[in-house]
């Protein structure tokens, strides 16, 4: 393979340790086909879940597929969502305890400059063909920052739609006709009546104190800050600045009606708890959420209570959805070529697929039919849910390769293809295969970052009156350099779309 040209630059500083395992043998045995380490190599791989009982018996199984294939043993560990990024951070900036991750919630570029994870382009080349034919060259090359590729994509649905997720049992009960709500303003009809008649269920919960990641922009590689955006869907190559555009004042205005309106949960933005938990505890009609295809089944499954969904924002696909969720090497693995190695088996081998996002045949699953890639269809015992498993991980979407797996329950047999479909046919944003160097505006990022954190979420919840919030937030915001941002990001689009003859 011949991975595609970059088309920007990138003032990346980390190269030593990367360069050096790229360079590096470890003592693999290169002759023919053979991928097996000479000596047994041991990698800590991390993953975003909650620990669950049987995670020591599922990577028993693993390791006999990696050791036979690889002379590789996996030590895996789970971090929860809330703890996520703060955990992950501090592995790669100490370079201890963490081989392989995926980098969530934080821009992959951000990662890159600041030297936590290693170039992979040689190491693609060399044992990660079968990672390039799983997920395609498109998607592969998303994951180049500069010159190089520093993460690769998981095998999901890489377009999103947004909407809102809601128990069946009480749309049904009030005849909301879920299936046809495409405003806002036909939600909060429904959210009405919901209030009127069920005082002890709160109709909108944020999960984890966040009501509303995104509402039809394209964040140019952020989608946590959203610093410097491409408005409606991406259609036009005009970066602004979100918070001060109309759209962003009216969709804060309505949600702090709704606040003070009894629709959004009080004290919002300290929720700790997911609005899935609060559903199946009766406590709550729904939430915000970005959609794909088989959603409401996969959350049905997920929380033991039937799930429905409004699709409000059609799907779209940027550059940014594609790289939230990526799989990297730590600047500080001492085996970078057995971790691609790992990778590439990650991304490529079923079973070893199945028992990393399912777990164990007639244990934690049953096969009960055929699903069109080979696989099986797939369900609990009888007796066992999502809450009741040994081993439920984190969502497949964020294990390197789902679409190699089975297929659960409730979904079509063709599901997969059905994934494909959607992020083909997704529109796509102008800007799609564009990554932001922050590297010039660092000082600038940090800054506003801690601006956004203080009042964000805090306005999308509802709970701060914009009209007196909002031009605080805007006149800090200024001062921590936004318009900087701003303007560095349209000169290098600018710069990538004359390059793209756009």
């Amino acid at each position: 393979m011949s991975l595609i040209a970059a088309c920007g630059n990138s003032n990346n500083n980390n190269s030593t340790n990367g360069e050096q395992g790229q360079n590096a043998t470890n003592g693999a045995a290169q002759e023919g086909n053979d991928l097996r380490e000479k000596e047994l190599v041991k990698l800590n791989v991390v993953m975003m879940s909650n620990d669950k009982e049987d995670k020591d018996l599922v990577v028993e199984e693993v390791n006999k597929i990696t050791r036979e294939k690889l002379n590789v043993e996996v030590e895996l560990t789970f971090i929860s969502y809330g703890n996520y990024v703060q955990q992950t951070t501090m592995m790669l900036s100490s370079g201890k305890g963490v081989d392989l991750l995926p980098i969530y919630m934080t821009p992959l570029a951000t990662m890159a400059n600041n030297g936590q994870i290693i170039p992979l382009t040689k190491l693609i080349d060399k044992y990660g063909q079968e990672m390039v034919e799983a997920i395609g060259e498109e998607y592969i090359e998303a994951g180049r920052i500069g010159e190089d590729i520093y993460g690769i994509t998981t095998g999901r649905d890489l377009a999103k739609a947004y909407g809102f997720e809601m128990r069946k049992d009480l749309a049904d009960k009030y005849n909301i006709d879920y299936a046809n709500i495409k405003t806002l303003d036909q939600l909060e009809e429904a959210l009405m009546i919901i209030r009127a008649n069920e005082p002890d269920v709160i109709p909108v919960v944020p999960s984890n104190g966040e009501l509303v990641r995104n509402w039809g922009w394209d964040t140019l590689g952020d989608d946590m800050t959203n610093l410097g955006v491409l408005m409606d869907y991406g259609k036009e190559l005009n970066v602004v600045n979100l918070y001060e555009t109309e759209f962003y004042k009216e969709f804060i205005t309505r949600m702090h009606k709704w606040y003070n309106n009894g629709l959004i949960m009080k004290d919002a933005i300290n929720n700790t708890e997911n609005v899935g938990t609060m559903m199946k505890a009766g406590s709550a009609f729904g939430g915000f959420m970005n959609l794909k295809p088989g959603f409401d089944v996969q959350e049905t499954r997920n929380y033991g209570t039937e799930i429905v969904v409004s699709e409000i924002i059609p799907a779209y696909k940027t550059t940014s959805d594609v790289q939230m969720a990526t799989w990297a090497i730590s600047n500080g693995s001492k085996h970078p070529e057995a971790a691609m190695k790992l990778l590439n088996l990650m991304y490529s081998d079923p079973e070893l697929s199945n028992l990393l996002i399912n777990g164990i045949k007639d244990k934690h699953y049953v096969a009960i039919g055929e699903a069109s890639n080979g696989q099986s269809i797939i369900d609990y015992p009888e007796g066992m849910d999502a809450t009741t498993t040994g081993y439920r991980p984190s969502g497949g979407w964020l294990w390197p390769n789902q679409t190699i797996g089975h297929v659960w329950a409730g979904n079509a047999a063709n599901y997969w293809e059905e994934q494909t479909n959607f992020n083909n046919t997704a529109a796509v944003s102008a800007a799609y295969g564009f990554t932001f160097d922050s590297s010039k505006v660092r000082n600038q990022m940090t800054a506003s970052s801690n601006v956004v954190a203080k009042y964000h979420d805090a306005l999308m919840t509802g709970m701060l009156d914009p009209e007196k919030a909002l031009p605080v937030f805007l006149k800090e915001l200024e001062s921590a350099g936004i318009k900087d941002i701003v303007a560095e990001k349209q000169a290098q689009l600018d710069k990538w779309a004359a390059a793209q003859n756009k």
